[in-house]
């Protein structure tokens, strides 16, 4: 992390001087500015020589909008998933304490088990929001009137007294609003740990409130009302909970009940059977509960259901389209890793980020760049050129031609429209892809609900129909549509005309033909059946055969469609050891300065420079781990050291150099180069002493020969404090293993690098 201030912002800096001041502060966050900002953003594009000018911030501007709505369309599908679980740990709380179980010995604690495996980490939050009231129903209802609710980590509760700290002051200060923040007198103060406390606490809420709790006053109630006030705990990461701590604390609330109306919410990530709390907690605190459990219906379909709701539903277009190469991605990622509807989001948005490295995404919403006085001067400037002339390549094909400069007898308009063009076409033909795609499922959903069987799974249909490789599958659909009873064709037709008559308006006039043909087709029912199914059969695999087309043959399809580009899994799940072998023997591949060529400027060099001039543009820690994949299993570290001065003496020599050379002479000419004096290097046993010390107290060599000495010597405690520094890196980052047989050697740990990544 860097700190720093930016000079100049006075405002900033008297808020900055009263955090520093207060002594209540235990730490403070100085966020880092740089001093000056870079006006232009060169290094953000791969391909300079075919990007506008602010061809970065367009392509930010439009993959936030792109994203955003996509982001908005899956947050909705996943409450929507959510639903149902929320609405039962709601139930089972409001149901608490109520119709108790008759002659138990004591009342039972409400533990809800919520098993969270593959929902998103927003359950909790929609949680709480259904049992505290704040959704909007609670806009026409009483504001106040929800449960009472606190979250516990497993890092809250190392022991059993913070836990009880955490729970007391957990409601306390959440709901402090309610009852004002008195002073609490030092000598008559309860501990904070103490459920007396919360008692009293809650008694004083309920009373703003004007609500009588009956389990409040009655020690053993059965009749209880649902809309009566709960304490509810939710404990995130169940399984990271220490048991002996939860034993304690399970314990010490049930003492409590039904005064205190504890209710426990468990998110749990473990899955249903066999139960973590029955296998990890004794019997003895098992019976103090009342266990209940919840589960988020997780499987592969609904990978699917948000997919197909998402980049295929006929009432939603979202800004880009991914390929078949992500959609296959996803669904073996999940298979395979994770099953987290936040795994998919990343997906998702990494997908987004790497189709916006190419430069003619900015046309993604608006070919105009947001207006047209701003598209004409943004593609008017001459760096703009590179640009025009890579779209007219795309648009016209001007390489087979050989004319290369046909496109400056083009006008922007004429370019612009002929975007317009592509993006009418492209939108189109996704638009009527998804209802194609949509009738393919339907029939499939029916066929296998008549007891047919049908192969291909949804993944494969989608990546199939972004193909246009569909149509084996369409035969056998439509083969079978064919073979169909007289009842099975009453119970097909009337669905197809109900799914053409919900499609949006702008879909229904392009689907105007295939929809009457199935309304010949409904009222010819009553007909000969085989002539009317092997007729609906026919116009069902023509449509398909018209409308499953691979997207990738519109013009100008990779603006608004990922296609077949690969998913960069290595940001998703990187391979930390090949990034750190990489790292250390590339380094200026690593590098953030970066020319406007897309080189780094450590790499300036020629390609056939050797290793040596090689080494002397590397970091000290790049520089010493080439020496350590030159040595053998035990290295001796006064070997390496020398090895490692001697590379930082070539750096040193030639930075040198450079700079003598750089000195004009008084006739504006370079001098010749003057070879610096090589210090030595420092042995292995060191030179000081009291000797050296009487030897520079009685020299009598000039002042001048004394300073370079003195210069020399800084330099070789500089060598040797850079040599510690790079090895404590590596030693870091666990290359080398100590040993107690030689003080002086170390041992490796890495064998099979490769010499060059």
């Amino acid at each position: 992390m860097r700190f720093g201030f930016r000079a100049g912002n006075s405002t900033h800096h008297q808020a900055m001087a009263s955090i520093l001041d207060d002594i209540n502060q235990t730490a403070v966050y100085i966020p880092y500015q740089e001093e000056e900002a870079r006006g232009d953003h060169d290094s953000y594009t791969l391909f300079p020589d075919r990007d506008l000018p602010n061809g970065y911030e367009l392509r930010l501007e439009g993959y936030r909008a792109a994203w955003l709505k996509l982001l908005t369309r899956i947050q909705d599908l996943t409450r929507a998933l959510h639903a149902p679980v929320v609405d039962k740990v709601a139930e089972l709380v409001n149901k608490s304490y109520i119709d108790i179980l008759p002659g138990l010995p004591y009342t039972e604690l409400p533990v809800i088990s919520v098993s969270t495996n593959g929902a998103s980490s927003s359950l909790p939050d929609e949680i709480t929001s259904q049992l505290e009231g704040r959704d909007d129903d609670a806009l026409f209802g009483d504001a106040n009137g929800g449960h009472l609710v606190t979250h516990i980590l497993p890092s809250d509760c190392p022991n059993v007294p913070s836990a009880m700290k955490t729970l007391v002051t957990g409601f306390i200060t959440k709901y402090e609003q309610e009852l004002g923040s008195g002073k609490r007198k030092a000598g008559n103060a309860v501990s904070m740990m103490d459920l007396s406390l919360l008692q009293a606490w809650f008694d004083a809420l309920l009373r703003v409130r004007g609500i009588v709790n009956s389990s409040v006053y009655v020690t053993n109630s059965t009749d209880g009302n649902e809309n009566e006030i709960r304490l509810v705990i939710v404990l995130h990461d169940f399984e990271q909970f220490e048991p002996l701590i939860l034993q304690d604390l399970f314990e010490i609330c049930s003492l409590a009940i039904p005064r205190l109306p504890f209710v426990f919410v468990l998110l749990s990530a473990s899955p249903l059977s066999p139960s973590y709390i029955h296998t990890s907690y004794p019997r003895r605190i098992l019976s103090l509960l009342q266990i209940r459990t919840c589960v988020f219906p997780w499987s592969i379909d609904v990978l699917h259901e948000l997919l197909l709701k998402t980049f295929f539903d006929v009432d939603f277009e979202p800004e880009l389209m991914i390929g078949p190469v992500q959609i296959d991605f996803l669904v073996d990622f999940f298979e395979r890793h994770s099953v987290s509807l936040d795994s998919l989001v990343s997906i998702l948005q990494l997908a987004y980020m790497k189709h916006f490295e190419e430069p003619l995404t900015v046309f993604l919403q608006n070919e105009q760049l947001g207006s047209s006085d701003t598209g004409n001067s943004v593609l008017g400037e001459p760096a703009s050129f590179g640009f025009l002339e890579a779209l007219f390549t795309r648009l016209h094909n001007t390489r087979d031609t050989g004319n290369q400069n046909e496109w400056l007898n083009t006008s922007i308009d004429g370019l612009l429209s002929t975007v317009r063009t592509a993006r009418e076409t492209f939108q189109s033909r996704v638009r009527l892809l998804r209802v194609a795609l949509q009738m393919i499922l339907l029939i499939r959903t029916f066929m296998i609900s008549e007891g047919y069987k049908v192969e291909a799974t949804l993944a494969e249909l989608m990546c199939g129909a972004l193909r246009g490789r569909i149509q084996n599958v369409t035969k056998y659909l439509c083969t079978m549509v064919k073979k169909l009873r007289n009842e099975q064709i009453n119970r097909l037709l009337p669905e197809l005309r109900n799914f053409f008559a919900s499609l949006p308006e702008n879909v229904r006039g392009a689907e105007k033909a295939i929809s009457s043909r199935i309304d010949t087709a409904f009222s010819a029912r009553d007909d000969e059946v085989p002539v009317v199914a092997g007729l609906l059969s026919e116009w069902l695999l023509a449509y398909f055969e018209e409308r499953i087309i691979s997207l990738e043959d519109t013009p100008l399809w990779d603006i608004w469609y990922t296609g077949s580009t690969p998913f960069p899994a290595d940001l998703l799940n990187p391979s930390i050891r090949a990034s750190i072998l990489a790292g250390l023997l590339r380094p200026q591949e690593f590098s953030t300065s970066v020319a406007a060529n897309g080189r780094s400027i450590h790499n300036a060099g020629d390609d056939g420079e050797d290793e040596d001039d090689s080494l002397m543009h590397m970091p000290d820690t790049s520089i010493l781990f080439q020496r350590y994949l030159e040595s053998g299993k035990m290295i001796n570290v006064y070997d390496w050291f020398e090895s490692f001065a001697v590379v930082l003496e070539e750096q040193r020599r030639h930075r040198q150099g450079t700079q003598i050379r750089n000195l004009p002479d008084r006739n504006g000419r370079p001098p010749t180069p003057l070879t610096p004096r090589t210090p030595q290097t420092p042995s292995r046993h060191g030179r000081g002493g009291k000797g050296r010390q009487r030897k520079g107290q009685d020299s009598d060599e000039p002042p001048e020969q004394q300073a370079e000495e003195n210069t020399e010597e800084n330099w070789r405690l500089k060598i040797q404090a850079r040599f510690i520094r790079a090895l404590h890196e590596l030693d870091y980052v666990g290359f080398i293993r100590h040993t107690g047989r030689r003080a002086d050697h170390v041992m490796r740990t890495v064998f099979d690098a490769p010499v060059s990544v």
